[in-house]
């Protein structure tokens, strides 16, 4: 009897660890997600290095949540940033979430069908990224482009020109 619950338990345990997911928290310090916007006299950009995520991964990484705070993004002038903070409304939509658990891993390449939230408006996007997957961390890099449009974002303007209305978006987070 001992015997048969030492095999049953170890079975139950090998099916356990197969199907285990464990959480992992993104490394806010070695992270950082990078927007560039243009308009027809000059181009910048603005970059938010206190991110935070999460990654739900069994065999697989199975589920995917980041938020970042429109406040925490730096352009490296002070007046954009002000700006900026009034025209995305921050302080009534203060933070911008991309969530994702329809995900699909081909090689070293992760597609992820999720949703961007961004000024109180949702929308599904498709997202290509690179995975690294090594014993010390994930490493998710990837680019894509946001309409603010979309968003019912009011566009800028200067000179009586309104800015582009895309927003180049570059990240790397790592687990």
């Amino acid at each position: 009897m001992v015997k048969f619950l030492n095999i049953s338990l170890i079975f139950i345990l090998s099916i356990f660890s197969l199907t285990a997911q464990e959480t992992l928290m993104l490394k806010s310090d070695q992270s950082y997600i990078k927007y560039d916007a243009k308009h027809v006299l000059h181009a910048w950009e603005g970059i938010n290095e206190n991110i935070k995520g999460v990654i739900v991964k069994g065999k697989e990484i199975e589920k995917i949540a980041i938020a970042a705070q429109v406040v925490d993004f730096d352009s490296g002038n002070a007046g954009r940033d002000a700006h900026s903070l009034e025209v995305l409304e921050a302080l009534k939509f203060p933070t911008i979430k991309f969530y994702s658990e329809n995900i699909k891993t081909q090689g070293n390449v992760l597609i992820l069908d999720g949703e961007v939230e961004f000024h109180g408006q949702k929308k599904s996007i498709l997202v290509y990224t690179t995975l690294k997957d090594d014993d010390e961390s994930i490493v998710i890099n990837g680019k894509f482009r946001l309409i603010p449009s979309e968003f019912l974002i009011e566009l800028p303007s200067f000179m009586l020109v309104k800015m582009e209305d895309f927003l180049n978006i570059q990240f790397e987070l790592k687990f």
